[in-house]
């Protein structure tokens, strides 16, 4: 009797966790990260998370219907999705050339997240696969860089969604017979597609829809170790960080407005970047910097909105004890640092309209705030900067708020002064 009650509590407890993030008004539950070490991203019409340092990784978005009706070239249903899974299936089964499959869909590429250089669409290869209960029309096509990736549609309630993932990446070479080649018989070129056995299959058949309802929350994030959920309109989304290094708990989160994402991936495109890789070179191209500075606007637009929040659990009391021996001394210490971020504003020429902050530590805890309206340099907009922080006993907090003025006002601010605190 025993074992039968803890098998029935492990699996009651397994099923709990088996789809860990769920989004009512798109229609899809779908795993999250199951370790401590992760990456999320979620708006209101997707999900996704890295973890392990990229060892696994899953995506799934409901694609808004003008995207999905550029999917076929027409007015979007479930019934037209199956009827082109099967269209596929057939021709895939009796080995007809990608050519002739290519037809059946008119723009794989329909994701209003995915930035391609205006214009150009790259070469693909169309095939269809089941997994579990999930049936999905894979789109494969080459990166900048020459590597694969995958995207995987399916269908339910009239939605078409988009999913990504990855697994212990480990890629093998199949034979053309079977993996068939991106582009017509003028200029095929062999591709390398993942072992299916390993790569992102979990989450590919975890994934599952369900009857699309009203949400009751609005998309919003929590930081545990602050203490703080912040509530977000529709049109943002968010990122988040968490990792444990060196036994400190370790949280950061960026909110802001979707449009600014899609402005990061064109400017990105702009630069060349396309992996961490390219990204640290361009941060060390001269003439890229100078490309930025004469061009100021292009790049401050980006940032119009936006809500940053950092925590850390420390391992220890070690800084906190330190922080708190000498009070006094240490709110001077970071009024010296305030001081000097200003007279820094004032040295790249930005434009200072107010200034006012201050800190206040005790011996056992501590806080500051600071708020600011600049100009930026060259620029003919100014932001709103705010920022606070507090500190106890292991536990330090930091936010940073920002909002273009002559763009909605304070929308982020608004969000932050709205926020739950537990």
């Amino acid at each position: 009797m025993r074992k039968v009650m803890i098998m029935s509590l492990l699996l009651a407890q397994l099923a709990a966790t088996a789809f860990a993030y769920t989004n009512q008004d798109a229609g899809f539950k779908t795993l999250s990260p199951a370790g401590d070490n992760y990456i999320t991203a979620a708006g209101k019409n997707f999900y996704g998370f890295i973890e392990d340092g990229g060892r696994n990784a899953g995506y799934a978005e409901v694609l808004q219907p003008e995207a999905a009706d550029k999917f076929f070239g027409s007015k979007f249903t479930t019934a037209d999705f199956t009827k082109k899974y099967n269209d596929i299936l057939l021709l895939q089964r009796n080995n007809v050339s990608q050519e002739q499959i290519l037809k059946l869909v008119d723009n794989p590429f329909v994701s209003p997240l995915f930035v391609l250089p205006e214009g150009e669409k790259p070469e693909y290869h169309l095939e269809v696969q089941q997994l579990g209960r999930n049936k999905y029309i894979v789109v494969k096509y080459a990166d900048g860089e020459g590597a694969i990736r995958s995207l995987y549609y399916t269908s339910a309630n009239d939605k078409l969604y988009m999913l990504m993932s990855s697994q212990q990446p480990q890629a093998h070479k199949l034979p053309e017979s079977t993996i068939g080649v991106i582009g017509s018989a003028d200029g095929p070129t062999e591709i390398m597609v993942q072992d299916k056995s390993v790569a992102g299959s979990r989450f590919l058949k975890k994934f599952k829809t369900i009857k699309p309802q009203p949400q009751t929350q609005a998309l919003n994030f929590t930081d545990k170790t602050a203490g703080i959920s912040v509530s977000l309109p529709d049109d943002w989304f968010y990122l988040q960080l968490k990792d444990n290094y060196n036994n400190e708990k370790v949280c950061f989160t960026a909110a802001m407005p979707l449009e600014a994402m899609r402005e990061i991936g064109a400017e990105a495109l702009d630069l060349g970047v396309t992996d961490l890789e390219s990204a640290i070179s361009a941060a060390g191209d001269s003439n890229l910097a100078a490309a930025a500075e004469s061009n100021p606007d292009d790049y401050y637009n980006i940032f119009r909105h936006g809500i940053m929040l950092g925590s850390v659990k420390m391992a220890d009391s070690r800084w906190t004890d330190e922080l708190f021996a000498n009070p006094s001394q240490s709110a001077l210490q970071l009024k010296q640092g305030i001081e000097e971020f200003k007279a820094y504003l004032a040295e790249a020429q930005y434009g200072i309209k107010s200034f006012t902050y201050d800190a206040d530590i005790t011996d056992k805890d501590g806080s500051f705030y600071l708020q600011t309206e600049i100009n930026p340099a060259a620029t003919g907009s100014y932001y709103q900067l705010f920022a606070e922080g507090k500190a106890s006993d292991r536990t330090a907090v930091v936010v940073l708020v920002y909002d273009r003025l002559d763009d909605n006002g304070t929308v982020a601010y608004d969000l932050w002064g709205n926020k739950n605190e537990n």
